[in-house]
C-alpha cells in the first residue's frame, strides 16, 4: 500500500463560508482582504496583515481577527477570553453570522483546554439561535461535535505532569509509522504518535486491556484521506505514562477492532496517541538515531511556522517562490498533495507528472484515487531542503471546505537529524 494515514476529524471550527465581521465604509477594503485570509486559513498571512493595519479598523474589529489568530497559534485562553469580550460586550455590533463564528470559534477553545461542558454549550447557543446562518452540513457537524462534548461534560480536564527531562526509544511500526511506549498499571504497549489525530484512538480490544471508562455515546467520524465515516465511542483513561511523563484523564476514540484493520497488509492500528495528549508535551525532539526527547524546559527559535486549523496541526513550507501551508501528519507513512496544489501548478503537473490509480488507506477502509505522480517535489523547512521522490497528487478536493495543500507525512520527517515540535511557541525545526 502506498500511504497509510489516520486522522481524526472531530471539528470543523473555522470553515463557515464568507465570514463577515460588522465593518465600515473607511474600513470596508481592509476588512475584505483579512476575512478573504482567514476564509482561505493563511494564518500567517492574516497576522502579518492584520498587525499592518490595525490602525486602519476598529477595536472591535481587530479584536475579531485576533481571535482566529490566537486560536490558530495554540493561545487559546486569549482567543476565549477575546471572544467573551466581543460577545458580551460588542454583541450589538456582530452580524449573526459573525456571532456563531465566534461562538464555534470559542467552543474549539474550550475543548482544547479540556473545558468539555463550556464547548457543548458553545455549540447548544449556536444551535438555538443560529441556525439560520448556517448550511445543514454545518448544522450536521456541529450536532455531532455536540455529541462528543456532552458526553465528556463530567469528565475533569486532561493534565500533564512534566517534572524533568524525558527520554524515550521509538520505533518504526510495519507500516512505517512512529510507535512509542506508553505505560499503563505495569504494562506497556507501543502505540502509534500521531500528530492528526485530533483524538487519540483505540481498538475496543485494547480499551479492554487498558481498562478505559466507557462512555455512553456514539457518533460519526471520517478518514481524512479517504473521506469514509464510520462510528465510533469515546474511553477515558485514568492515567498513562510516557517515559515519566503522567497523563491523566486522557480521552480516547474507542473503534471497532474492524475499522483500525488494515486487512491488504493485516496490521492493526491498535493505540494511537494523538493531539490532545501531544500538544500538553509542549516541545518534542524526535531524533533520527530512535530516541525522542521531552524536556522540561523549552528551547528558543525565531521560527514561526507552525499552526492550527482546529484540532489539525499545519505547517508553512517554501516550494519554490511560494510559501504554503500543508497539514503536518506524522501519522501517515508518505506526503499527499491535494487539489489545491494540482490547481496552483497544473501546468507543470500535467507535463512532467504521470497519472494513475492508487490505493489509499486509513481507519474505515481502503479506497482507490486517481493521482498524478511527480518524479520529485521540493520543500524547505527553515534553511532545509527536503526533496520528495514520486509525491501524489490527488485531482479532487478529499472535503469540500479543504484549504491546505497537502499532508506532509514521514518521508519528509524523515529527512532529519532532528525534528523539533513546539507547541507552546508554534514552530517545527528541522536539523
Amino acid at each position: 500500500m502506498k500511504n497509510i494515514i489516520l486522522l481524526i476529524i472531530t471539528s470543523s471550527i473555522l470553515s463557515i463560508k464568507c465570514i463577515e465581521p460588522p465593518a465600515t465604509a473607511s474600513s470596508a477594503a481592509v476588512i475584505a482582504k483579512l476575512s478573504s485570509l482567514l476564509n482561505q486559513k493563511e494564518f500567517f498571512k492574516l497576522e502579518k496583515e492584520l498587525n499592518s493595519d490595525r490602525l486602519n479598523i476598529s477595536n472591535n474589529q481587530r479584536l475579531y481577527f485576533q481571535s482566529f489568530i490566537d486560536d490558530a497559534f495554540n493561545r487559546n485562553e486569549a482567543s476565549v477570553n477575546t471572544i467573551d469580550t466581543l460577545l458580551n460586550e460588542n454583541s450589538s455590533s456582530l452580524t449573526d453570522s459573525s456571532k456563531a463564528a465566534l461562538q464555534l470559534l470559542q467552543g474549539d477553545g474550550y475543548f482544547k483546554l479540556f473545558q468539555y461542558e463550556k464547548a457543548a454549550l458553545n455549540d447548544s447557543l449556536v444551535l438555538d439561535h443560529y441556525s439560520k446562518s448556517l448550511d445543514s452540513t454545518k448544522i450536521s457537524d456541529i450536532k455531532n461535535d455536540l455529541l462528543i462534548r456532552n458526553a465528556l461534560r463530567f469528565t475533569p480536564p486532561q493534565f500533564t505532569s512534566i517534572t524533568r527531562n524525558t527520554n524515550i526509544k521509538w520505533t518504526r511500526d510495519a507500516i512505517g509509522l512512529i510507535e512509542i511506549p506508553v505505560k499503563h498499571d505495569t504494562t506497556t504497549y507501543s502505540c502509534i504518535f500521531d500528530t492528526r489525530a485530533n483524538i487519540s484512538s483505540i481498538t475496543q480490544t485494547y480499551a479492554t486491556k487498558l481498562g478505559l471508562k466507557m462512555l455512553d455515546v456514539s457518533y460519526d467520524e471520517a478518514s481524512g484521506i479517504t473521506g469514509i465515516q464510520f462510528k465510533t465511542g469515546l474511553g477515558i483513561a485514568d492515567s498513562l505514562y510516557i517515559g515519566n511523563i503522567l497523563i491523566r484523564n486522557a480521552v480516547f476514540q474507542v473503534m471497532p477492532d474492524s475499522i483500525l484493520y488494515l486487512a491488504p497488509i493485516n496490521f492493526s492500528l491498535n493505540v494511537i496517541i494523538g493531539f490532545p495528549v501531544i500538544n500538553q508535551l509542549k516541545e518534542i525532539h524526535i531524533l533520527k538515531d530512535g530516541q525522542m526527547i521531552i524536556p522540561l524546559l523549552e528551547s528558543v527559535s525565531d521560527l514561526h511556522n507552525f499552526a492550527l486549523d482546529g484540532l489539525d496541526p499545519v505547517i508553512l513550507l517554501l516550494t519554490g517562490k511560494d510559501t504554503l501551508l500543508f497539514n503536518f501528519d506524522l501519522g501517515a507513512t508518505t506526503s499527499d498533495l491535494y487539489y489545491g496544489y494540482f490547481e496552483k501548478y497544473k501546468q507543470q503537473i500535467l507535463k512532467e507528472g504521470h497519472k494513475k490509480t492508487i490505493q489509499l488507506g486509513g481507519a474505515g477502509g481502503i479506497q482507490k484515487k486517481v493521482v498524478y505522480t511527480m518524479p520529485h517535489i521540493e520543500l524547505s523547512l527553515g534553511t532545509k531542503k527536503v526533496i520528495l521522490d514520486s509525491a501524489d497528487i490527488l485531482l479532487q478536493k478529499i472535503f469540500p471546505e479543504e484549504k491546505m495543500y497537502g499532508n506532509i507525512g514521514n518521508d519528509f520527517t524523515s529527512q532529519f537529524n532532528e525534528l523539533i515540535l513546539n507547541f507552546d511557541k508554534m514552530y517545527i525545526k528541522g536539523n
